[in-house]
């Protein structure tokens, strides 16, 4: 018996009753949220017909358009399961018998799925040892004798359907009052002598609270719901975890993002680069500097399990680098690419930026963009000198770390455009001569990966640059988050050493990211990896499950539906993108525009455009939206874009 429920009772003493909310708080899920059962009947319905593909959404608009009628009929009241699978079946076209069979399949996996809770339980049976009346109070489309088998497959044996109120048969629900003023009504007793214990703030703490009842609110145990529409078999990987983690009490929001959707990329990267590299013959492995951080690490361990995994590499190369070492002329048309256009630069940093010390700038004197370009090309033979010098010490860097040995090269990468692994491809074969070939492994890429194809063989895990438009942007909106998370405590490499040895460019924001967050991120994401990799993680999720699909949603889920805990913890995190990986960065959470009562749609255009390509998308909206003043901002630009709204399944009605 935990001592937080005989104390949470014993400071409740004229208590006679104790009521407990049943979802989340009596008994749990395996999974995450509860759309997430849709996505599992999905799973079991596609395994038999391919054409039920998008059910698990299906399932969850038959709901939303069931309430909205029984709304019309009676705002107060809940609807039951079988108006949604009459609503559900007018939706698919499903005869009797189907309409059935589903509604069947639907009440089995909830059991199945039917785990008990922390909390819940503890108080539940102390307040029976005492001598207490425990009765449920739920708003659910259940009946109560299904919440009676939910709670005996959760090992609650002593749960009858007299004990359970439930909104579907009592005309109203917790959350508007109605069921509230039934349940009391029914007890017998003053609200000041119920004491009820759930999870929802409104449902569960102020509605109660304002009729007299006691309330005890526990509501971490719905951090692990994101947003109901987003359920697919792809989902449940992750959702596996995530629901393990609540059901724990592991409430921290870097050990959940760690241990869960971290996790999962990094164990993907080794998992698929196993065996693209076995499937293809590669002489070696060569994961990415800053990206494969925790997966070579994690490599490096399995390798010592099996010796005969293939060798692996950690190799430090960026786009800088890699740009620069290749550089053959400067001019106009290409100077752009060492200064940004809003860039304000000193002659002596710029040098710095180069390689070599310019000459015809005053220094000290901060140049605007056009005057730093200006400068560069006045020395282009210096600049190009410099990149020549570069490119042989980073030569010596890929000698060392075996990319330069004959044969195939597999090098893993996050990836998004792998314009830079193609560029470094070119390198290695003209050094070559063609006889070192090397192959990308991303776990992302968009579009521009196109022009590419012709220089690099490649492929993309989680997603390649043929998926919808959207989903192109929606990944676009995420790459900040991503390198900020999947990384190493160690700086961007910006040069190398007489003898191949990286140097990297130590910025204060990422020492200050990885001490508070991020570092924490990646520890417990490299032990959830390892245990996913070796058949070992508690929920058991193995490397088998990590397909494209599987990793697409995590990171979807996380990136693109944070919840309000995740976007203020990783506000403190700053991503520094100059070409010299130096300065303050930009937040990848941005603050929102000037707070003002019009934006002309231009001027939204410029909003969308930053928030895509400098910070973190769907972070920054989801923190606007909770400060209350911007909120109206957030509406507008997913009106005017489709990919920025937090749905991103792709479904509906399958046909």
């Amino acid at each position: 018996m935990s001592e937080s429920a005989a104390a949470l009772l014993d400071a409740h003493p004229r208590v006679r009753v104790v009521t407990v909310d049943f979802f989340d708080t009596l008994v749990t899920r395996k999974w995450a949220q509860p759309t997430h059962v849709f996505a599992d009947m999905e799973r079991v319905l596609v395994a038999v017909d391919p054409s039920r593909h998008g059910f698990a959404a299906a399932r969850v608009e038959a709901e939303h358009r069931a309430r909205v009628r029984a709304a019309a009929d009676d705002p107060h009241r809940d609807v039951t399961l079988a108006e949604i699978h009459l609503e559900l079946s007018q939706m698919l076209n499903l005869d009797l018998d189907e309409r059935h069979r589903l509604a069947a399949m639907e009440r089995a996996l909830e059991v199945a799925s039917a785990r008990p809770g922390g909390l819940g339980v503890e108080v539940a049976e102390e307040a029976r040892r005492r001598g207490l009346r425990v009765v449920v109070v739920s708003d659910n489309y259940m009946p109560s004798v299904h919440l009676v088998d939910m709670a005996r497959a959760a090992g609650l044996e002593w749960l009858e359907a007299s004990d359970i109120f439930v909104s579907c048969e009592h005309g109203g629900q917790k959350h508007n009052g109605r069921l509230w003023r039934t349940v009391i009504s029914s007890l017998g007793v003053r609200g000041s002598r119920i004491l009820h214990l759930g999870d929802d703030p409104r449902a569960d703490d102020a509605v109660p609270a304002g009729m007299g009842v006691r309330t005890h609110l526990v509501p971490h145990l719905r951090t692990s719901h994101r947003h109901a529409r987003n359920t697919a078999p792809s989902v449940l990987p992750l959702s596996r975890i995530e629901a393990d983690l609540r059901d724990a009490g592991v409430t921290d929001r870097a050990e959940v993002l760690g241990r869960g959707a971290i996790a999962m990329v990094v164990a993907s990267q080794v998992h698929h680069g196993l065996a693209e590299a076995r499937n293809r013959g590669a002489h070696d492995v060569h994961f990415a500097a800053r990206d494969g951080h925790l997966a070579h690490g994690l490599w490096t361990r399995l390798r010592e399990r099996d010796p005969s995994m293939p060798r692996a590499s950690y190799t430090s190369f960026s786009r800088s680098v890699v740009w620069r070492a290749m550089l053959e002329r400067l001019d106009a048309d290409n100077v752009h690419r060492f200064v940004g256009d809003d860039e304000v630069l000193t002659p002596e940093r710029l040098g710095h930026r180069v390689g070599c010390a310019l000459v015809g700038a005053e220094p000290g004197v901060a140049l605007g963009a056009g005057a730093a370009r200006e400068i560069l090309v006045a020395n282009a033979d210096a600049v190009l000198a410099a990149a020549r010098t570069l490119r042989s010490r980073f030569l010596t860097h890929l000698r060392r770390r075996g990319l330069l040995d004959d044969g195939l090269h597999l090098v893993v990468d996050l990836g998004w455009t792998a314009s830079t692994v193609a560029d470094l491809a070119d390198l290695v074969a003209h050094e070559t001569g063609g006889r070192s070939r090397i192959e990308g492994l991303f776990t992302g890429l968009y579009w521009d990966a196109t022009p590419n194809r012709t220089r690099l063989g490649m492929r993309g895990v989680a997603m390649d640059e043929f998926a919808p438009l959207d989903d192109n942007l929606r990944l676009l909106g995420i790459v900040k988050y991503m390198e900020a998370l999947v990384t190493a405590p160690h700086g961007s490499v910006v040069d190398f050493d007489g003898d191949g040895t990286p140097i990297g460019a130590e910025t204060e924001p990422e020492r200050r990211a990885w001490d508070t967050v991020v570092g924490r991120v990646a520890s417990a994401a490299t032990e959830s990896a390892w245990q996913m990799l070796t058949g070992s993680h508690p929920s058991g999720v193995r490397a088998g499950d990590l397909d494209g699909s599987a990793v697409w949603a995590a990171i979807m889920q996380v990136a693109h539906t944070p919840t309000p805990a995740e976007v203020e913890m990783l506000s403190v995190v700053h991503h520094v993108t100059d070409i010299d990986h130096e300065g303050e960065g930009r937040p990848m959470v941005a603050p929102p525009p000037a707070w003002r009562t019009h934006i002309t749609d231009a001027e939204f255009l410029v909003i969308h455009d930053s928030l895509i390509r400098r910070h973190w998308l769907r972070g920054s909206m989801s923190a606007w939206r909770n400060r209350g003043d911007s909120d109206w901002m957030v509406d507008e630009i997913e009106r005017m874009w489709p990919h920025t709204h937090p749905v991103w399944v792709h479904g509906g009605v399958p046909r």
